[in-house]
């Protein structure tokens, strides 16, 4: 479970970071972190499914200046969030 919730590197500057499991404000601390290790253009997919997380956590990036690029549900379960980590 734990490896889940690490960042993994999936392409060329595409990462995905699996916070399922995880409520408030868990995702949003470590999606924050990993955006912040990440370089500018790099693209990080956030997969969760704790509903306020969806809600709260695209508003908050873009608030930082991060460029939300999708927000959708990948199954009845969860959802991706897409964003860039440029600033």
């Amino acid at each position: 479970m734990e490896g889940r919730r690490s960042l993994q590197k999936v392409g060329e500057k595409r990462y995905v970071l699996d916070v399922r499991g995880l409520t408030c404000p868990y995702p949003q601390v470590l999606v924050t972190r990993a955006l912040e290790s990440l370089s500018s253009k790099d693209v990080l997919e956030v997969v969760l499914d704790n509903p306020p997380s969806v809600r709260d956590i695209p508003p908050a990036l873009k608030d930082r200046g991060y460029n939300v690029l999708d927000v959708s549900g990948s199954d009845a379960n969860s959802w991706k969030i897409v964003v860039q980590a440029e600033r």
